[in-house]
């Protein structure tokens, strides 16, 4: 499975915080906006608009924005191009934000795709407050009313590569409900196993034999 396409795409992606001056083309991305309009959402609401900012003011405008949400603000600013995804809460009023989330990790999986570096901004927050980003984002861009700004999304080429690492499998996953290693019953006292629960203890066997990236030296 490790030469899985997709899955290397995941694996490989990484939030990019400095990019060069290098174009995305046209091509690129009409094909990121693709996979976020492909993304799933409930009842195929499809709430989701996508800003497209080139100007380099606009993005120079929007990185100061994103400084009162993100460190990364400067970088961010210096992709050539930026995507704010907002969403119609009136489309889907209980799920809107885990929509407008699916689709912008859509956009990031498909920058990976092709060869380019995303971030992702979060923006969402507490209606009406005061100054906060996602009033000044939509009073830029000339959001509808209605619209909630789920992330900026800054895609380019990334400037520098970049590191990361992940917790190992064994931590994060668990048997048919929540289990701490002191939970965990002994060989002897536990019940027969049934074949999937057998297939379960396979895959959390292996994760726990399989190093973690930080004594591997191998950054996921």
């Amino acid at each position: 499975m490790n030469d899985n396409p997709t899955l290397q795409t995941i694996r490989d992606r990484r939030s990019v915080r400095n990019f060069s001056s290098a174009a995305v083309t046209d091509e690129q991305l009409e094909g990121i906006l693709e996979a976020g309009r492909w993304a799933p959402s409930a009842r195929n609401s499809q709430p989701w608009s996508f800003v497209i900012v080139r100007d380099a003011h606009d993005r120079a405008a929007i990185g100061e924005i994103l400084k009162r949400n993100t460190y990364a603000w400067g970088g961010f600013a210096t992709a050539p191009v930026m995507i704010v995804v907002s969403v119609d809460q009136s489309r889907d009023p209980e799920h809107f934000v885990e929509d407008g989330a699916v689709a912008a990790q859509n956009l990031c999986l498909a920058a990976q795709s092709l060869g380019l570096g995303s971030s992702w901004a979060g923006v969402y927050g507490e209606r009406g407050r005061k100054g906060s980003a996602e009033s000044a984002l939509k009073n830029l861009l000339g959001l509808p009313r209605k619209h909630r700004v789920i992330a900026v999304v800054p895609i380019g080429t990334a400037k520098h590569a970049s590191r990361t690492t992940r917790r190992p499998l064994a931590e994060m996953v668990h048997q048919d409900r929540f289990q701490s290693e002191q939970e965990s019953p002994s060989r002897e006292s536990a019940p027969a196993a049934t074949e999937s629960e057998d297939t379960s203890r396979r895959i959390l066997t292996k994760a726990r034999r399989r190093r973690s990236p930080e004594e591997s030296g191998r950054f996921l």
